[in-house]
């Protein structure tokens, strides 16, 4: 199954909240991002690592919906963490602070409350954030 595939599959998952047009909710707001988007990859990427490191999906879930819902990347994100993230990607931090919170916003959506579904994808390394994030920013350029 190919990496949309694996996504949809998560997302269209009966204990999830995702809807149906979810994809094109994440994708009009991150095409509103204050960043480009073939920087928004690597964002995704470094954000997956973070959320690898941390390891549990299910103790993960509450963090990345608080993110998710206030905006708070702080929760999931320090500070230096912001700043290093920025510096690899070639951002500023605060373009970092903004995609965050929709990156957390897809994952909570296309997941469960025990953080089954697309979280425990993308912490096993089923899913690429990173990929994701770029076939979303090449299909935006084709709509």
């Amino acid at each position: 199954m190919d990496l949309m595939g694996m996504v949809g599959q998560a997302i269209a998952s009966s204990e999830t909240e995702a809807s149906n047009d979810l994809m094109g909710q994440v994708l009009g707001a991150l095409n509103q991002a204050p960043v480009e988007n073939n920087k928004i990859g690597g964002i995704a990427s470094a954000v997956q690592s973070v959320l690898q490191q941390k390891g549990d999906a299910g103790a993960l879930m509450g963090i990345l919906q608080a993110v998710a819902a206030t905006g708070a990347v702080e929760k999931l994100l320090k500070s230096e963490q912001v700043t290093a993230i920025a510096q690899k990607v070639g951002v500023e931090p605060a373009a970092v602070q903004a995609v965050t919170p929709l990156i957390a916003q897809f994952l909570t959506k296309g997941s469960n409350a025990k953080g089954g579904g697309l979280l425990q994808k993308v912490l096993s390394g089923e899913v690429d954030l990173g990929q994701m994030a770029g076939m979303i920013g090449m299909a935006s350029k084709f709509l």
